[in-house]
């Protein structure tokens, strides 16, 4: 089970993304929960930000998003985010990572 979250930010606000990202991913690795893994990229594009998100299960995502960092990244996003994320389901075909 996998999200493709696509993230359109404000103006002006790539800085402060990178920097929120960087707080919540770690903020995730301190649960140390291996249920769930989430990997966020930046665009060439400065107000456009994906993630992927990959979940074991059901139980993992929700632990996921009753987690605190989840829940502080979600309402810091107010004042970076243009619009509330896209978040598509997304099935993994192949992959050349181990």
């Amino acid at each position: 089970m996998s999200l493709l979250v696509e993230y359109t930010l404000m103006e002006g606000k790539a800085d402060a993304q990178i920097e929120a990202l960087k707080t919540f991913i770690d903020g995730l690795k301190s649960l140390d929960d291996g249920g769930f893994d989430y990997t966020a990229f930046e665009t060439d594009d400065p107000t456009k930000f994906i993630a992927i998100v990959e979940f074991d299960n059901d139980d993992a995502k929700q632990r996921f998003l009753g987690s605190a960092p989840f829940a502080e990244y979600r309402d810091g996003s107010k004042e970076r985010f243009g619009a509330p994320p896209a978040a598509t389901p997304i099935r993994l075909v192949g992959s050349t990572r181990g």
